[in-house]
Protein backbone atom coordinates (compact mmCIF):
# COMPACT_ATOMS: atom_id res chain seq x y z
CA UNK A 1 0.00 0.00 0.00
CA UNK A 2 1.58 3.41 -0.52
CA UNK A 3 1.84 5.79 2.20
CA UNK A 4 2.27 9.03 0.39
CA UNK A 5 -0.46 10.26 0.57
CA UNK A 6 0.11 13.18 -2.20
CA UNK A 7 0.72 9.91 -4.51
CA UNK A 8 -2.57 9.03 -4.30
CA UNK A 9 -4.32 11.80 -4.39
CA UNK A 10 -2.68 12.54 -7.53
CA UNK A 11 -3.79 9.25 -8.92
CA UNK A 12 -7.42 10.52 -7.96
CA UNK A 13 -7.13 13.68 -9.63
CA UNK A 14 -5.98 11.61 -13.42
CA UNK A 15 -8.68 9.67 -12.76
CA UNK A 16 -10.64 12.72 -12.55
CA UNK A 17 -9.19 14.49 -15.24
CA UNK A 18 -9.24 11.71 -17.56
CA UNK A 19 -13.27 11.12 -17.19
CA UNK A 20 -13.71 14.57 -17.68
CA UNK A 21 -11.62 15.02 -21.25
CA UNK A 22 -14.08 11.79 -21.69
CA UNK A 23 -17.34 13.01 -20.64
CA UNK A 24 -16.81 16.18 -22.96
CA UNK A 25 -16.55 14.06 -25.90
CA UNK A 26 -20.13 12.50 -26.02
CA UNK A 27 -19.10 8.99 -25.40
CA UNK A 28 -22.21 6.50 -24.05
CA UNK A 29 -20.78 7.09 -21.11
CA UNK A 30 -20.98 10.80 -20.86
CA UNK A 31 -24.46 10.73 -18.75
CA UNK A 32 -22.70 8.08 -16.20
CA UNK A 33 -19.69 10.25 -15.89
CA UNK A 34 -21.42 13.58 -15.71
CA UNK A 35 -23.52 11.65 -12.06
CA UNK A 36 -20.24 12.17 -9.90
CA UNK A 37 -17.10 13.86 -11.88
CA UNK A 38 -17.40 17.49 -10.89
CA UNK A 39 -18.71 16.62 -7.45
CA UNK A 40 -15.59 14.24 -7.75
CA UNK A 41 -12.97 16.99 -8.14
CA UNK A 42 -14.12 19.30 -5.36
CA UNK A 43 -14.62 16.40 -3.08
CA UNK A 44 -10.60 16.23 -3.69
CA UNK A 45 -10.20 20.15 -3.45
CA UNK A 46 -11.08 19.53 0.18
CA UNK A 47 -8.37 17.33 0.76
CA UNK A 48 -5.77 20.24 1.53
CA UNK A 49 -7.56 23.03 3.11
CA UNK A 50 -5.64 25.27 5.42
CA UNK A 51 -7.89 26.65 7.61
CA UNK A 52 -4.71 28.28 9.64
CA UNK A 53 -4.81 30.71 7.30
CA UNK A 54 -6.53 34.56 8.28
CA UNK A 55 -9.49 34.94 5.87
CA UNK A 56 -7.88 38.04 4.11
CA UNK A 57 -4.38 35.80 3.36
CA UNK A 58 -6.63 32.40 3.12
CA UNK A 59 -8.94 34.50 0.38
CA UNK A 60 -6.27 36.59 -1.27
CA UNK A 61 -4.20 33.00 -2.11
CA UNK A 62 -7.10 30.77 -3.58
CA UNK A 63 -7.49 34.27 -5.77
CA UNK A 64 -3.98 34.48 -7.02
CA UNK A 65 -4.19 30.26 -7.54
CA UNK A 66 -7.62 30.30 -9.16
CA UNK A 67 -8.40 33.46 -10.80
CA UNK A 68 -5.52 34.53 -12.47
CA UNK A 69 -5.62 31.03 -14.98
CA UNK A 70 -9.08 32.29 -15.05
CA UNK A 71 -8.82 35.68 -16.48
CA UNK A 72 -5.70 34.31 -18.70
CA UNK A 73 -7.60 31.78 -20.40
CA UNK A 74 -10.59 32.98 -20.51
CA UNK A 75 -9.35 36.19 -23.12
CA UNK A 76 -7.54 33.37 -24.99
CA UNK A 77 -10.36 31.42 -25.49
CA UNK A 78 -12.49 34.95 -26.66
CA UNK A 79 -9.21 35.34 -28.83
CA UNK A 80 -9.15 32.15 -30.22
CA UNK A 81 -13.23 31.75 -30.46
CA UNK A 82 -13.17 35.12 -32.69
CA UNK A 83 -10.17 34.05 -35.06
CA UNK A 84 -11.90 30.55 -35.52
CA UNK A 85 -15.13 32.63 -36.66
CA UNK A 86 -13.58 34.32 -38.41
CA UNK A 87 -11.47 32.47 -40.66
CA UNK A 88 -14.87 30.12 -41.07
CA UNK A 89 -16.73 33.02 -42.07
CA UNK A 90 -19.38 32.68 -39.20
CA UNK A 91 -21.32 35.19 -36.63
CA UNK A 92 -18.76 36.68 -34.90
CA UNK A 93 -19.03 37.02 -30.67
CA UNK A 94 -21.91 39.42 -29.11
CA UNK A 95 -18.81 41.33 -27.16
CA UNK A 96 -21.74 42.29 -24.94
CA UNK A 97 -22.39 39.24 -23.84
CA UNK A 98 -18.88 37.71 -23.60
CA UNK A 99 -17.94 40.38 -21.71
CA UNK A 100 -20.32 40.10 -19.23
CA UNK A 101 -20.27 36.58 -19.02
CA UNK A 102 -16.85 36.35 -17.85
CA UNK A 103 -16.31 39.28 -16.09
CA UNK A 104 -19.74 39.25 -13.95
CA UNK A 105 -21.34 35.72 -14.25
CA UNK A 106 -18.70 33.36 -14.86
CA UNK A 107 -21.00 30.70 -14.98
CA UNK A 108 -20.94 27.88 -17.98
CA UNK A 109 -24.63 29.54 -19.69
CA UNK A 110 -22.53 32.76 -20.57
CA UNK A 111 -19.37 31.08 -21.19
CA UNK A 112 -20.34 28.43 -23.49
CA UNK A 113 -20.21 30.32 -26.78
CA UNK A 114 -16.06 29.80 -26.50
CA UNK A 115 -13.47 27.46 -25.23
CA UNK A 116 -13.71 28.95 -21.65
CA UNK A 117 -16.84 26.85 -21.26
CA UNK A 118 -14.95 24.50 -18.51
CA UNK A 119 -13.70 27.62 -16.30
CA UNK A 120 -16.84 28.32 -14.99
CA UNK A 121 -15.29 25.73 -12.20
CA UNK A 122 -12.10 28.10 -10.98
CA UNK A 123 -14.58 31.04 -9.48
CA UNK A 124 -16.92 28.48 -8.64
CA UNK A 125 -14.28 26.60 -6.38
CA UNK A 126 -12.42 29.61 -5.03
CA UNK A 127 -16.03 30.87 -3.19
CA UNK A 128 -16.57 27.01 -2.16
CA UNK A 129 -13.14 26.69 -0.31
CA UNK A 130 -13.79 30.16 1.05
CA UNK A 131 -17.04 29.09 2.43
CA UNK A 132 -15.82 25.78 4.00
CA UNK A 133 -12.87 27.99 5.34
CA UNK A 134 -15.80 30.35 6.95
CA UNK A 135 -17.63 27.49 8.43
CA UNK A 136 -14.83 25.79 9.78
CA UNK A 137 -13.07 28.20 11.34
CA UNK A 138 -16.08 29.74 13.07
CA UNK A 139 -18.84 27.44 13.51
CA UNK A 140 -17.67 24.77 16.18
CA UNK A 141 -20.77 22.20 16.37
CA UNK A 142 -19.95 19.56 13.99
CA UNK A 143 -23.71 18.90 13.31
CA UNK A 144 -24.34 22.40 12.73
CA UNK A 145 -21.82 22.84 10.39
CA UNK A 146 -22.97 20.03 8.02
CA UNK A 147 -26.47 22.10 8.54
CA UNK A 148 -24.86 24.98 7.48
CA UNK A 149 -23.09 23.87 4.48
CA UNK A 150 -26.47 21.91 3.10
CA UNK A 151 -28.14 24.92 3.49
CA UNK A 152 -25.58 26.72 1.38
CA UNK A 153 -25.73 23.61 -1.10
CA UNK A 154 -29.83 24.69 -1.35
CA UNK A 155 -29.24 27.87 -1.45
CA UNK A 156 -26.87 27.71 -4.34
CA UNK A 157 -28.71 25.46 -6.26
CA UNK A 158 -31.73 27.74 -6.70
CA UNK A 159 -30.54 31.32 -7.24
CA UNK A 160 -28.51 32.72 -9.60
CA UNK A 161 -25.23 34.85 -8.06
CA UNK A 162 -22.26 36.93 -10.25
CA UNK A 163 -18.78 35.89 -9.65
CA UNK A 164 -19.95 31.98 -9.60
CA UNK A 165 -20.66 32.67 -6.31
CA UNK A 166 -23.69 30.36 -6.47
CA UNK A 167 -21.91 27.25 -8.09
CA UNK A 168 -19.84 27.74 -5.25
CA UNK A 169 -21.88 27.60 -2.41
CA UNK A 170 -23.56 24.35 -4.16
CA UNK A 171 -20.44 22.96 -4.10
CA UNK A 172 -18.74 24.11 -0.67
CA UNK A 173 -20.20 20.93 0.63
CA UNK A 174 -19.16 18.21 -1.22
CA UNK A 175 -15.41 20.51 -0.30
CA UNK A 176 -16.24 19.73 3.18
CA UNK A 177 -17.04 16.12 2.69
CA UNK A 178 -13.52 15.95 1.45
CA UNK A 179 -12.04 17.89 4.26
CA UNK A 180 -13.38 15.21 6.41
CA UNK A 181 -12.67 12.38 4.57
CA UNK A 182 -8.78 12.96 4.32
CA UNK A 183 -8.47 13.33 7.27
CA UNK A 184 -10.13 9.67 8.28
CA UNK A 185 -8.57 6.66 6.98
CA UNK A 186 -11.74 4.70 7.43
CA UNK A 187 -12.85 1.96 4.89
CA UNK A 188 -15.33 2.82 2.78
CA UNK A 189 -14.96 0.31 0.07
CA UNK A 190 -17.05 -2.37 1.00
CA UNK A 191 -20.11 -0.07 2.48
CA UNK A 192 -19.82 2.36 -0.59
CA UNK A 193 -20.54 -1.21 -2.64
CA UNK A 194 -23.72 -1.82 -0.47
CA UNK A 195 -24.68 1.53 -1.32
CA UNK A 196 -24.18 2.12 -5.12
CA UNK A 197 -25.58 -1.54 -5.51
CA UNK A 198 -29.05 -0.33 -4.00
CA UNK A 199 -29.20 3.06 -5.22
CA UNK A 200 -28.79 1.56 -9.00
CA UNK A 201 -31.11 -1.39 -8.54
CA UNK A 202 -34.05 0.78 -7.03
CA UNK A 203 -33.66 4.42 -8.62
CA UNK A 204 -30.91 3.97 -11.41
CA UNK A 205 -28.19 6.44 -12.40
CA UNK A 206 -29.29 9.50 -11.11
CA UNK A 207 -29.09 12.42 -13.89
CA UNK A 208 -26.59 15.50 -12.97
CA UNK A 209 -25.68 18.56 -14.85
CA UNK A 210 -23.75 20.34 -12.04
CA UNK A 211 -22.65 22.88 -14.09
CA UNK A 212 -25.75 24.22 -14.36
CA UNK A 213 -26.83 22.60 -11.12
CA UNK A 214 -29.43 20.16 -12.90
CA UNK A 215 -29.77 17.52 -10.50
CA UNK A 216 -32.99 14.79 -10.62
CA UNK A 217 -32.95 14.98 -7.14
CA UNK A 218 -30.82 16.60 -4.88
CA UNK A 219 -30.57 13.73 -1.98
CA UNK A 220 -30.73 11.26 -4.21
CA UNK A 221 -27.91 12.71 -6.29
CA UNK A 222 -25.77 13.55 -3.06
CA UNK A 223 -25.48 9.87 -1.87
CA UNK A 224 -24.86 8.81 -5.30
CA UNK A 225 -22.25 10.55 -6.28
CA UNK A 226 -20.47 10.51 -2.64
CA UNK A 227 -20.84 6.85 -2.40
CA UNK A 228 -19.27 6.70 -5.50
CA UNK A 229 -16.39 8.79 -4.91
CA UNK A 230 -15.75 7.13 -1.47
CA UNK A 231 -15.38 4.17 -3.32
CA UNK A 232 -13.43 5.46 -5.75
CA UNK A 233 -11.07 7.02 -3.24
CA UNK A 234 -10.94 3.73 -0.93
CA UNK A 235 -9.71 1.64 -3.57
CA UNK A 236 -6.85 3.82 -4.79
CA UNK A 237 -6.20 4.44 -1.01
CA UNK A 238 -6.07 0.63 -0.87
CA UNK A 239 -4.33 0.24 -3.92
CA UNK A 240 -0.52 0.61 -5.15
CA UNK A 241 -1.05 2.14 -8.52
CA UNK A 242 0.75 5.79 -9.16
CA UNK A 243 3.56 4.90 -11.88
CA UNK A 244 4.88 7.86 -13.33
CA UNK A 245 2.99 8.80 -16.21
CA UNK A 246 -0.53 8.73 -13.99
CA UNK A 247 1.81 11.19 -11.17
CA UNK A 248 2.56 13.36 -14.21
CA UNK A 249 -1.18 13.61 -15.50
CA UNK A 250 -2.01 14.45 -11.36
CA UNK A 251 0.11 17.24 -10.87
CA UNK A 252 -1.19 18.66 -14.56
CA UNK A 253 -4.73 18.25 -13.72
CA UNK A 254 -5.63 22.35 -14.02
CA UNK A 255 -3.61 23.14 -17.62
CA UNK A 256 -5.10 19.57 -18.86
CA UNK A 257 -8.94 20.75 -17.63
CA UNK A 258 -8.18 24.47 -19.53
CA UNK A 259 -6.78 22.79 -22.54
CA UNK A 260 -8.60 19.76 -23.13
CA UNK A 261 -11.59 21.57 -25.00
CA UNK A 262 -9.37 22.22 -27.48
CA UNK A 263 -8.02 18.75 -28.22
CA UNK A 264 -11.34 17.46 -27.48
CA UNK A 265 -12.75 19.83 -30.58
CA UNK A 266 -9.65 18.99 -32.99
CA UNK A 267 -9.78 14.88 -31.94
CA UNK A 268 -13.71 15.26 -32.75
CA UNK A 269 -13.04 17.03 -36.00
CA UNK A 270 -10.35 14.53 -37.37
CA UNK A 271 -12.20 11.35 -36.28
CA UNK A 272 -15.64 12.92 -37.54
CA UNK A 273 -13.98 13.63 -41.08
CA UNK A 274 -11.96 10.28 -41.30
CA UNK A 275 -13.61 7.71 -39.32
CA UNK A 276 -17.10 7.56 -38.83
CA UNK A 277 -16.91 9.19 -35.46
CA UNK A 278 -15.60 6.94 -33.12
CA UNK A 279 -15.41 7.93 -29.61
CA UNK A 280 -12.59 5.85 -28.12
CA UNK A 281 -10.63 7.42 -30.84
CA UNK A 282 -11.34 10.47 -29.78
CA UNK A 283 -10.53 10.34 -26.60
CA UNK A 284 -7.26 8.14 -27.79
CA UNK A 285 -6.46 11.21 -30.11
CA UNK A 286 -7.00 14.23 -27.23
CA UNK A 287 -5.08 12.12 -24.86
CA UNK A 288 -2.26 12.21 -27.07
CA UNK A 289 -1.82 15.58 -28.09
CA UNK A 290 -2.50 16.48 -23.96
CA UNK A 291 0.48 14.60 -23.31
CA UNK A 292 2.23 16.42 -25.98
CA UNK A 293 1.05 19.64 -24.16
CA UNK A 294 2.42 18.17 -21.04
CA UNK A 295 5.62 17.47 -22.41
CA UNK A 296 6.01 21.15 -24.04
CA UNK A 297 5.29 22.17 -20.46
CA UNK A 298 8.03 20.03 -19.04
CA UNK A 299 10.62 21.80 -21.61
CA UNK A 300 9.09 25.61 -20.80
CA UNK A 301 8.21 25.08 -17.18
CA UNK A 302 9.55 28.77 -16.86
CA UNK A 303 7.39 30.12 -19.54
CA UNK A 304 5.05 32.89 -17.59
CA UNK A 305 2.40 31.08 -18.84
CA UNK A 306 2.99 27.96 -17.54
CA UNK A 307 3.21 29.79 -13.81
CA UNK A 308 -0.26 29.44 -13.20
CA UNK A 309 -1.47 26.16 -13.97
Amino acid sequence: MATNRLEWVETLKCIGIVVVILGHISSPLSSFIYSWHMPFFFIIAGFFLKVDLSPILFFKKEFYRLMIPYFIFSLLAIFIESIKRLVLNRDMLNWNDVLQGTLLWMDINTLSDTYAFVLWFLPALLFARFSVYLVIRYIQFNWFRWFTLFLLFLTGTYIELPFAIDEGLNAALFVYIGWCLFKEDNNFLILGCIMLGCLYLFFGIPSLDMASKSYQNPLLNIIWLVSFSFLIITAIRKLDINPHLILIWGGDTMLLFIIHPYTNNIATLIVDKYMSGFWFIKLFISLLILQCVILFKSRYRNWRLFRYV
